[in-house]
C-alpha cells in the first residue's frame, strides 16, 4: 500500500485543499518523505474534516507533525484494516492499544 500513499503538508490551508472528502486511513509523520517516523494512524469516514480537526492539537505540534500521508476511497472496513496494519508497522507513540482482537485477526 506503500505506492497508494498521497503526502500533504501538515497545516490547515494544505489539507483544505489537497485531502478529499472520502473516507480512508491518514498517517501523521514527522518526516517529509517517507513515512518513517509516523506520530499518529488513523482512519476516517471524511478525512478532510478529521485532519481539519486533528491540525491545531497541541500534542500533535510537541511531536513535530510535519505531513500527512492518506489513502482515499477506501470502504470504511478497508480504512479499519489498512489503520491497524500501520499501526503494526510503524508502532506510533499516539495510537494506544487495539480497540478489538477481531481486527488485528483480520490483519494478519
Amino acid at each position: 500500500m506503500n505506492e497508494d500513499l498521497h503526502q500533504t503538508r501538515w497545516s490547515r490551508l494544505a489539507v483544505r485543499f489537497h485531502v478529499p472528502q472520502a473516507t480512508g486511513v491518514f498517517l501523521l509523520g514527522s518526516g517529509t518523505r517517507a513515512p518513517r517516523d509516523v506520530v499518529m494512524v488513523g482512519s476516517a469516514r471524511n478525512l478532510r474534516s478529521r485532519l481539519l480537526e486533528l491540525v491545531d492539537l497541541n500534542e500533535l505540534q510537541e511531536f513535530g507533525a510535519r505531513a500527512v500521508h492518506w489513502v482515499a476511497d477506501l470502504s470504511i472496513e478497508q480504512a479499519r484494516l489498512a489503520e491497524r496494519q500501520f499501526i503494526r508497522r510503524y508502532n506510533p507513540p499516539l495510537n494506544t492499544a487495539a480497540k478489538s482482537r477481531y481486527l488485528d485477526i483480520l490483519a494478519g
